[in-house]
């Protein structure tokens, strides 16, 4: 080692670190490290650094531990280390793990960790074949003194976690050795020849010998042993901190091997004893690294006699009152922290055991203490924390459902509690108890980031709530029904206040969570009422009917509350099936609520009473269409005396007729369906074809007189009275309402009657093609037109509100929450609100045209063979496209674009599609790239980890937000017509492809034939690629991640397609490298990284066995040194295993990549969080000394932590 080297590299730390240094010359300092770690000799310097007796400061420290690590790491292959180099290496790595450290409650904890990551990128590489006598060093170590012991116990971890636990691709490299190495030193020389009589593994043409050290007891019983010596130590308030950070050490250890190491290893020490007992020690942090045991055990795939062994015993021996206790303990109390932590570790694990272990499939076994078991599970179900219960809730979804235990008497006496517990989970009243319960709202706090994702969840909480009660309900189904008409009874007394926001008090939530829990109830004992020969089912059957004529009775003056009880009608359809007993007064009571009178102040309220009555016919008539069908001429006169009698709006008039069709369409019964079909549209046609809306659709000037723009701007001008308002209204609303409501009819009735397996039905529709095709056309060509704002330019300065978002609107665009009805202006009255009401009359008919256009694509060949469809297409939607803004064009590109494109049959792809996806991807290309660039160039407001809640709902922030969502639909859209058949998805079978002697195995996919089509086509599968290739590097990224899933199905299909796609495959792989790697580079894509990751591996692997370009970009545009980039060929080429040919790419880009490596292939958290460099990083703040002049300072600086954690 040169003295002169060691000086001039400490002066160069020493200048880094000096705040009084020259950006210049603490850049030369940089370059000269950086230069020395590309030396060879490094690795030297690097130990004389580390080594504790040297007296280097932490930093510096760290830094020779990166010296060496860089070498370990990314050039353990070059020809310029030798043989002698790395065994010089190797030993250095043993001296530091051996005594290059300082005691074991002095040294820092990254230093620590530092050294046996170091240790194990050498074992991986070495052990075992070059390195036999590992083993017996970390034993040495362990046995040595309290602080080798700690240092065996965290290489020990490190390497089970690397080879068994993450996606390491060093590892990957030598998988199979490497996991029978440490089988080998955990399990005792007995499990072995028990495990493996003959020596061997593996089949006769390729086994792995299984031969132990003679004697050697094995790591998991040593650790058993030490355990059994430390847990007691550590049962005490006063127990020794070594003790402590031992008994952790080993705990974690253990869990990292609970999860493949041989059965027989744990059964034979005493292992669930001592997690159990870590259980209840007094430490925090043992707690918790002992409930890390549980869940791996927990977690465990075993096989019947494997859980004999290991599991059975945990649920006979007395296991459970101790993981009883230990909850039970703290599960009371308000906590945080790591106490908090244990008590959610211990609730996932239980869960497991009682999911993965117990309700295994076809397992029969019932514990002795299942009892015991199922109470402690249902203390968790009752914890306030909404992330706990939740969890809770798929093990008793799973059990009632398990073969064994939903027969078992035993499961049986808990289901009315649970039902009890889970009721309280349908009110949905997560906001109020939120604000009013403090423990509620502490854990809630803790548990999620945000309030946004706490209601996220709260919302799942219910779907699983009704699972578990769905399930529970048919076990005790008289009792359940009686139970649920006592609760109804009592929720239909409830008093409510007349206010605006009924809806949002707790007797609201609590008298709707009722009513759900009644809806869920009767669900249930569908089949219970329809077997006859069920002991309760006539019981069931009648208490349902009394239910339900309390229910018809029930006429509460809140109109929220009686919207709410008749929407629960349609619940009881499959009592209708069997007993139509009240049906007569169940209609009855819709038809008289569908008229209930319009009083001038709660004329809204009423409304939607109205409305909802009318859809609950609807629901009704879909459901029963049999039963109603015998009288279905009366329901008409009924329908028709109501139209007669003007007692009803048009959108309940087109309901009502809904309510006829889905009859008629869904009956069984022998019947004119033309005939009642042609009853409803008839009138609908003729509106469209009135001479009053073909001329308003035949111009956008015209259009926009029609729907009053003119009226509503002169009138905007002038100071009317608020009679003069409504009579102006009156006369706008009754023109536009002429032509939204035929479209909105077109829709209703398409929605329900259009059947693509029914060619009978869908042949009623292609008959009116010919009318409703060129209005829906002209309808959407006038409305994007009058996106212009030319045509507004000589309109009054008040009609501009149509063209811009309102404060409310954007706020709803940003937080996704609907502004409260306080805080809205009141403009009822006004011209003002009128132009409201127009702006949103345009966007809800704009909405309504385009999905009856996606509507009248599954009429198919009947729609796609219209005469120049492709153009007709163009013209209508993309004439005036670019006046759309960002959220409109969204919602074209959702609602009618990819309907046309994925309904599209086979045989019209090439008519209506091919000239349409030419035009349609690089204008979609441009249009983003052009946002996207702007947006940058004006600055990125957005935090997609954000909770929208707490944005600033700025103009900046909108517009954004617009773009990203236009990114997102877009990259589904392209997704969603290159993505596998999954329909008619075949297994995955091996298909193996020639190409000059090179093979590549990929895993055959089921193409879908509109993504063969897209592929097939040069033109168009070079303008989607460039789209797919811009969305990877836009910085949203959920929208790169569902491109990068895009470029994957475009390459398996490109690899099948061969030879065929040769001309194209080169380019494909040139242009989504290029991608991936400038979004790799993007520090905004980080989260995305191993999507990423895959998407290079993959392209790398599956083109270059066809084509050089994949070598090409890895070698220009990453500036990969050539002899390395050779090897790396070399190796691959004679490498025929699919999966260690990844393992290979993926160990490669380690070296070439340009984002920080410490964030290459992220562990997976396991236990406590190791101290990162970056964290300590953030906590110096002495600049104005010199780093190298402390030699106990606890911090790492900054610069030398992300340049050599890597």
């Amino acid at each position: 080692m040169d003295e002169s080297v060691l000086r001039n590299l400490l002066a160069a730390l020493e200048t880094i670190y000096n705040v009084a240094s020259t950006n210049e010359a603490r850049q030369q300092a940089q370059q000269y490290c950086e230069e020395l770690k590309r030396d060879p000799s490094g690795p030297l310097y690097g130990y004389f650094l580390a080594h504790k007796d040297n007296q280097q400061p932490d930093v510096v420290r760290h830094f020779g531990l990166g010296l060496i690590e860089n070498a370990v790491r990314y050039r353990w292959s070059d020809a310029t280390f030798t043989p002698e180099i790395k065994a010089q290496i190797r030993l250095n790595v043993m001296s530091l793990a051996a005594e290059g450290s300082l005691p074991l409650l002095t040294e820092r904890s990254f230093i620590k960790e530092k050294v046996a990551r170091l240790f194990v990128e050498v074992a991986k590489r070495e052990w075992p074949g070059a390195w036999d006598g590992m083993d017996a060093f970390l034993r040495q170590l362990f046995f040595k003194d309290e602080t080798a012991r700690e240092m065996a116990l965290l290489i020990l971890r490190s390497l089970c976690e690397d080879i068994c636990v993450y996606d390491d691709a060093v590892a990957g490299l030598r998988k199979k050795d490497l996991r029978a190495g440490l089988i080998i030193i955990m399990s005792s020389e007995t499990v072995l020849k028990e495990h493996y009589p003959d020596g061997v593994k593996g089949h006769k043409d390729e086994v792995t010998l299984m031969v132990g050290e003679t004697g050697n007891d094995g790591w998991i019983a040593r650790l058993a042993v030490l355990l059994q010596e430390l847990l007691p130590r550590c049962q005490t308030e006063t127990r020794a901190p070594a003790d402590e950070k031992i008994t952790i050490a080993s705990l974690k250890t253990l869990a990292s091997t609970l999860d493949w190491v041989i059965v027989s290893s744990v059964a034979a020490v005493p292992i669930l004893p001592l997690i159990c007992q870590a259980l209840l020690s007094p430490s925090e942090k043992i707690r918790l690294a002992g409930a890390e045991c549980y869940d791996v055990l927990s977690c465990r795939n075993l096989a019947d006699a494997e859980r004999e062994k290991i599991i059975w015993p945990l649920l006979e021996e007395g296991g459970i009152d101790l993981i009883s206790k230990a909850y039970l303990t703290y599960a009371a109390q308000i906590l945080q922290g790591e106490a908090y932590e244990f008590v959610q570790k211990t609730v996932q694990a239980t869960v497991n055991l009682g999911e993965q272990q117990l309700c295994a499939k076809r397992s029969a076994y019932v514990p002795k203490e299942l009892a015991k078991f199922l109470q402690l599970l249902y203390s968790m179900a009752s914890h306030p924390s909404v992330l706990i219960s939740s969890t809770v809730s798929f093990f008793w979804a799973t059990l009632l459902r398990h073969e064994t235990f939903s027969k078992e008497s035993i499961v049986h006496t808990f289901i009315p509690s649970l039902l009890e517990l889970y009721s309280g989970h349908l009110a949905k009243d997560f906001k109020n108890r939120y604000e009013a319960d403090p423990v509620y709202r502490h854990f809630a706090s803790i548990d999620f980031d945000s309030i946004t994702e706490f209601r996220g969840y709260a919302e799942k909480t219910f779907a699983r709530a009704v699972d578990v009660i769905h399930l529970g309900v048919p076990v005790v189904p008289l009792d359940a029904i009686i139970w649920v008409g006592n609760k109804v009874a009592g929720a239909l007394k409830i008093e409510f206040t007349q206010e605006a926001s009924v809806k949002d008090t707790v007797k609201f939530q609590a008298f709707d969570g009722t009513l759900t829990l009644m809806e869920v109830t009767i669900s249930s004992l569908g089949d219970i009422i329809a077997d006859r020969s069920h002991s309760q089912s006539a019981q069931v059957l009648d208490a349902m009917n009394s239910l339900l004529g309390i229910l018809i009775e029930y006429d509460s003056k809140c109109l929220p509350a009686l919207e709410r009880a008749i929407a629960s009608l349609s619940s009881f359809t499959d009592m209708f099936k069997l007993n139509s007993t009240q049906l007569f007064r169940c209609l009855d009571k819709l038809f008289k609520i569908v008229e209930y009178p319009m009083p001038t102040v709660t004329a809204r309220e009423v409304r939607q009473l109205r409305g909802r009555a009318a859809t609950t016919l609807v629901k009704i008539g879909r459901a029963i269409p049999d039963t109603l069908f015998p009288i279905y001429d009366e329901i008409d006169s009924a329908i028709q005396d109501l139209t007669k009698r003007n007692a009803i709006f048009q959108s309940e008039k087109r309901t009502l007729q809904s309510f006829l069709l889905v009859i008629g369409f869904n009956s069984g019964m022998p019947l004119d369906r033309r005939t009642i079909f042609e009853k409803a549209v008839q009138p609908v046609i003729a509106d469209l074809q009135s001479p009053e809306i073909q001329h308003a659709l035949s111009d956008p000037t015209k259009f926009m007189v029609f729907i009053g723009v003119v009226d509503l701007s002169d009138a905007s001008k002038k100071a009317l009275q608020e009679q003069e308002v409504d009579i102006l209204k009156g006369v706008v609303t009754q023109r536009r309402s002429k032509l939204s409501g035929a479209i909105e009819s077109l829709h209703v009735f398409m929605k329900e009657t259009i059947d693509v397996k029914d060619a009978q039905k869908l042949e009623l529709w292609t008959s009116y093609l010919s009318v409703i095709l060129p209005n829906v056309f002209s309808t959407i060509r006038c409305l994007n037109a009058t996106c212009d704002e030319k045509l507004w330019a000589d309109l009054s300065p008040d009609m501009n509100r149509v063209l811009s978002l309102s404060l409310e609107e954007k706020e709803m665009m940003v937080t996704g929450k609907a502004p409260s009805s306080n805080s809205v202006p009141s403009t009822t009255g006004t011209v003002i609100k009128l132009i409201s009401d127009l702006k949103i009359w345009l966007s809800v008919l704009r909405d309504q045209t385009y999905r009856v256009l996606a509507q009248m694509s599954l009429l198919g060949p009947a729609f796609y063979s219209i005469h120049s469809l492709q153009n007709i297409l163009e013209q209508s939607l993309f004439e005036n496209v670019d006046f759309l803004t960002n959220r409109q064009l969204r919602l074209l590109i959702n609602h009618a674009v990819q309907p046309i494109v994925i309904n599209c049959p086979k045989l019209f792809m090439d008519s209506v599609l091919s000239h349409l996806l030419m035009v349609l991807f690089p204008y979609m290309d441009q249009r983003l790239l052009k946002d996207w660039k702007l947006a940058s160039d004006e600055g990125l407001v957005m935090d997609e980890k954000e909770d929208p809640e707490d944005m600033d709902v700025t103009d900046e922030i909108v517009k954004e937000v617009m773009l990203r969502d236009l990114t997102f639909y877009v990259a589904g859209f392209v997704y969603s017509i290159l993505d596998y058949n999954k329909a008619n998805h075949t297994a995955a079978t091996t298909v193996l492809q020639q190409n000059q002697g090179a093979t590549s195995a990929i895993v055959h996919k089921d193409i879908a034939p509109l993504a063969l089509f897209i592929i097939s086509r040069d033109a168009i599968a070079q303008s989607v690629v460039p789209l797919i290739c811009h969305l990877i590097t836009f910085k949203d990224t959920k929208s790169c991640m569902r491109a990068t899933e895009s470029a994957l199905c475009v390459l398996t299909a490109l690899v099948q397609s061969y030879p065929g796609s040769k001309a194209m495959l080169g380019a494909f792989s040139t242009m989504v490298l290029q991608a991936a790697m400038e979004a790799i580079h993007d520090p905004y894509h980080q989260e995305g990284q191993e999507k990423l990751i895959r998407l290079i591996t993959e392209v790398y692997v599956e083109v270059r066995a066809f084509d050089e370009a994949p070598k090409v970009v890895f070698q220009q545009a990453l500036g990969a040194d050539a002899p390395r980039l050779e090897a790396f060929e070399q190796e691959i080429s004679m490498t025929t295993n699919k999966t260690k040919k990844h393992a290979l790419v993926r160990n490669f880009l380690q070296g070439i990549i340009g984002v920080a490596k410490s964030e290459w292939f992220k562990q997976k958290e396991q236990g406590d969080k190791h101290v990162s460099s970056r964290t300590i990083a953030g906590k110096y703040e002495r600049p104005s000394q010199s780093i190298l002049d402390s030699k106990d300072d606890e911090d790492i600086g900054e610069g030398l932590a992300n340049m050599f954690d890597e």
